[in-house]
């Protein structure tokens, strides 16, 4: 009983203390504003949705405008028709490792819409966005995973979320996602499971 209270205080200490970093998908272009951001353990990214279709997903350095071989996430498509999208993903950082992200609407990643979080003098958003270019299309999970997607203005709550550390298989062309409504008000893609925004997890 004590060690759960323990945990649930010391889950909602941490919450206080992170640092919610806001970046724009979309908002002024084929691009993420900021597309380069530093964020420590424990930090949420929230990914806010801007006009027509887009969506964020986590790779790798060495593989651009592929998903990540092991944990990450995928937003799914969110589709927006006017201003900002009623609902963002948010995702909690666990590492200080650089962390790859790209949007899965097919051409946008090759067309330089991709970011980082914790760049490194080896691992270079230029260099990313520069294979990025010459790739033959973009690669996009089946479903989203690894995140949440709450109203904008909501806050993480303390509670449990338990992503898959590997992501379910890809589909080229950003599957079926991109064709309906998206992630607007009433149409959530991503399951709200859980309380907490989930964890990147580098396994």
């Amino acid at each position: 009983m004590h060690t759960s209270r323990l945990t649930a205080f010391m889950a909602t200490a941490t919450l206080a203390t992170a640092a919610k970093i806001q970046i724009a998908v979309g908002k002024d272009g084929l691009v993420f504003t900021p597309n380069s951001v530093t964020a420590a353990k424990g930090d949420i990214i929230e990914y806010q949705f801007f006009p027509p279709t887009h969506s964020v997903i986590m790779g790798d350095f060495n593989n651009p405008c592929m998903p990540a071989a092991t944990g990450g996430f995928f937003s799914g498509g969110f589709t927006t028709s006017s201003g900002q999208n009623s609902n963002v993903f948010q995702v909690t950082i666990n590492t200080t490792d650089p962390i790859f992200f790209y949007c899965g609407f097919p051409t946008h990643c090759e067309s330089g819409m991709s970011g980082v979080i914790n760049p490194s003098t080896e691992q270079t958003l230029d260099a990313y966005q520069s294979e990025a270019s010459t790739v033959a299309s973009t690669v996009a999970p089946p479903a989203p995973f690894g995140g949440q997607v709450v109203p904008v203005g909501s806050s993480p709550s303390a509670g449990a979320m338990n992503p898959s550390p590997t992501p379910p298989g890809s589909t080229s062309g950003g599957g079926g996602l991109y064709g309906g409504t998206g992630n607007g008000a009433g149409a959530l893609m991503v399951p709200l499971v859980g309380a907490v925004a989930a964890a990147v997890f580098m396994v």
